[in-house]
């Protein structure tokens, strides 16, 4: 579009500047001829109009319009109605093709159709619900393409919760943790809603009213209902869960392939070791002793990419999911079941394709040669963690497990290798259990457990890791393409309020020099067997940074590697299919173009998609975090008013989250509710320190309290405080703690108002 042609095909037929205005019939002639929209903007500019003269030349094509001369001409009903060239849109959804469907703010009598085309290589791309400033551009008959200028906001209008009975109406329970905000629900004609219902709403403007008002968008369903908090979780984090036809049509047909051009791996004792509820066995293992003293290590790989192919309908739902979502009650898998659960799963006795990881390791774990190649193989069996832990024992007799002889025994020396060099590379040496939800068979929950890592589990993830570490380093060999696993060293400041915590424990910690991994290992020995474990674990946690993917290799931290990527989950991890990609274009270097390789996919796109799956990947475990806190508090729901064991897991300005019964579950302990005094909040010492009557609560102390209120649908735990703590004999001297409090004069150190927060009276 050019100055004297803005609608890029019709030259300027404008009155000489500062002239009469054009007549009606120059105006019409001209939109009829146009070929894109034109709004009013563009039609001054067309016909040079004066800015002294532009308010009577709008005012004049309002009458035109009125008098109805634009309605033989659809182009420009639209263009005068058009959209400006930048206007602010609410992003709606996202469609099939992983764009932005969006809508005008302002009322439309046609709104257009409008497609956001989102980059999220230089951002976090917006959620559903949220404005964009965005610049448009015309792409069809009442169609615009948007590129976003800014995000305005990042709160969405939608919300989520759970309906409550409010005299003749309804009220909306809020799902999210620590809202408390009163909402009445607006029911349409066509709603149908009972109490109990989880639904989708909008928030209305509220002007000049007490209560926020919402529209209901979506009836999720009874809360009551097996399935209720993971349809929840699916809604609000906005997961994808529906294979579109097009995808579920290329799974038909499908078959495994012959051995020609892969390695005939099907005598080889491959065996599977998941836990026992999995469904799909997507990695397996074998070893064997070599005659120098060392093992020969086999780690195979279900070969999606065989199946998954670049730009297939199947690869594109792949891309948008990112990851599959494991909730407590359901999976929503990456890829349809035909593939997760059949072709890609290395059932026994069935022959399956996969990629193949092979390790030669001395016997203190050192890598002396590796190799990754296209294979068919025949897994032995299914093993359960609990089963082989049990051969590890000595509980179970390996022939119990149908396996040939010496096949567990054989990876437990192989392990034992690799546990050598872990030890020697000092990884972060966390101890902390995985909460899980053990589901009853009306599909609720019955039960939190903790489980520690076995022997078993630990076996398996440290052939994982070594095959991953063979898949980076191949590729880096080759300098071909690779989604590395990346994971950044602590945030000094994260890290300078562990010095204390040391201190505390009788030890030190390195401050002003780089961190390694031993620096944490050391106050995690400090605390082993001590009250303090499980809060000094999870304190060394939160000071970590984030692990994510990226084409640029920074190492990976925690686990003390230098070169690592993602390789053998490529069902549920986008990430391990591309990094499987690469590895057979490597494979096939010399040959044809592989159609299940890159596919010379370029390494912008490659960052693109790195940023876009870290975020799916954050979202998932937000969503089975969710869902999972939930749960929680609906098994706690019948224990109000009950006096229960916790420990101050962490602290606030505004309070206390308590561990309950060794991290079932987490409340909260409000500020209001504790002992009555002056609390000032040391965010350093994780502390809220009592001013007058000696009251000091830290993380890590042990308390008791009383549940005192418990909902479900947000996860939150309600607690009053019954006994607990630290009470000094002889508080601090107040004219000491004055000059301390005058030091603390951040809003973030002393509460929101700027002043001590008091306990309950």
């Amino acid at each position: 579009m050019t100055a004297d042609t803005p609608d890029g095909d019709l030259p300027a037929r404008a009155p000489k500047p500062g002239t009469a205005l054009p007549d009606e019939a120059g105006i019409l002639d001209y939109v009829k001829n146009s070929i894109a929209p034109l709004d009013i903007r563009h039609l001054a500019k067309a016909f040079n109009i004066p800015k002294a003269h532009r308010r009577t030349f709008r005012q004049m094509l309002r009458d035109m319009d009125a008098r109805g001369l634009f309605d033989d001409h659809k182009a420009q009903d639209d263009a005068i109605k058009a959209p400006a060239e930048i206007c602010v849109l609410e992003l709606t959804a996202f469609d099939d093709q992983g764009d932005g469907v969006a809508r005008l703010l302002d009322t439309h009598p046609s709104p257009p159709e409008i497609r956001v085309l989102l980059s999220r290589q230089a951002g976090r791309a917006p959620a559903i619900g949220q404005h964009i400033l965005a610049r448009l551009r015309h792409s069809g008959s009442n169609q615009y393409e948007a590129r976003i200028i800014r995000v305005l906001d990042r709160q969405a209008k939608r919300i989520f919760g759970i309906a409550v009975a409010a005299g003749k109406g309804f009220r909306l329970q809020p799902a999210e943790r620590g809202k408390r905000d009163n909402i009445m629900l607006r029911i349409g004609a066509t709603d149908e809603l009972a109490a109990g219902d989880l639904v989708e709403a909008e928030l209305l403007a509220s002007r000049g009213t007490i209560n926020k008002t919402a529209r209901i968008l979506n009836n999720l369903g009874s809360s009551k209902k097996a399935g209720a908090f993971s349809a929840l979780a699916i809604a609000e984090f906005g997961i994808r869960h529906h294979f579109p036809d097009n995808a579920l049509a290329e799974t038909k047909n499908m078959k495994v392939p012959p051995v020609r051009g892969r390695q005939d791996l099907r005598d080889i004792a491959l065996v599977t070791i998941d836990g026992a509820d999995a469904r799909d066995f997507d990695d397996a293992v074998f070893a064997e002793p070599t005659i120098d003293g060392g093992w020969r290590i086999l780690v195979a790989i279900a070969d999606v990419a065989h199946y998954v192919r670049p730009g297939s309908a199947l690869d594109l739902e792949a891309r948008k999911r990112g990851n599959s979502v494991y909730f407590p009650d359901r999976v929503v898998p990456m890829l349809p079941e035909a593939i997760s659960n059949d072709l890609c799963s290395l059932r026994p006795q069935e022959d399956r394709a996969a990629m193949v990881a092979e390790l030669s390791i001395d016997s203190t774990g050192t890598v002396k040669t590796h190799q990754i190649y296209r294979a068919l193989i025949r897994s032995r069996a299914r093993l359960t963690y609990d089963q082989v832990q049990a051969v590890y024992d000595g509980a179970l007799d390996e022939t119990d497990c149908a396996v040939p002889h010496g096949t567990l025994h054989a990876l437990f020396g192989a392990w034992h290798a690799l546990d050598t060099a872990r030890q020697a590379r000092e990884p972060l040496a966390l101890n902390l259990s995985e909460r899980r939800v053990v589901m009853g068979e009306a599909g609720l929950p019955v039960a939190i457990s903790q489980r520690r890592q076995t022997a078993s589990q630990r076996l398996i993830e440290d052939f994982m890791i070594a095959a991953n570490v063979v898949a980076a380093e191949t590729l880096l060999a080759k300098t071909r393409p690779c989604v590395f696993r990346i994971h950044d060293t602590p945030d000094p400041k994260k890290a300078a309020g562990l010095s204390k915590l040391a201190e505390s424990l009788g030890g030190s910690f390195a401050k002003g020099q780089v961190l390694r991994p031993h620096h944490f290992n050391h106050i995690l020995a400090l605390a082993d067997g001590t009250d303090d474990e499980i809060t000094v674990n999870e304190t060394v946690l939160r000071s970590q940074a984030k692990a994510v993917y990226s084409i640029d290799n920074i190492g990976h931290f925690g686990l003390a590697l230098r070169h690592y990527a993602h390789f053998t989950s490529p069902i549920r991890r986008y990430a391990d299919l591309l990094v499987h990609r690469s590895l057979v274009d490597q494979i096939t270097i010399g040959k044809a173009n592989a159609k299940d390789g890159l596919q010379g996919m370029s390494i912008v796109e490659l960052a693109e998609i790195c940023t876009c799956i870290s975020e799916t990947e954050s979202t998932a475990a937000a969503a089975e975090r969710r869902t999972i806190d939930r749960f929680a508090a609906m098994l706690f729901q019948s224990r109000v008013g009950a006096v229960v064991a916790g420990t101050i897991s962490s602290v606030t300005s505004f309070g206390l989250f308590i561990r309950l019964e060794d991290g079932a579950a987490d409340g909260l302990l409000p500020i209001r509710a504790l002992p009555d005094d002056f609390y000032n909040f040391d965010e350093e010492n994780q502390s809220l320190d009592g001013r007058h009557h000696g009251w000091s609560f830290r993380a890590g102390t042990n308390v008791e309290v009383k549940i005192t209120e418990v909902t479900p649908v947000s996860g939150g735990i309600m607690l009053d405080w019954v006994s607990g703590g630290i009470q000094n004999d002889q508080p601090k001297d107040r004219r000491h703690k004055a000059k301390s409090h005058r030091r603390q004069r951040s809003n973030k150190s002393r509460g929101k108002s700027g002043r001590p927060m008091r306990g309950r009276r």
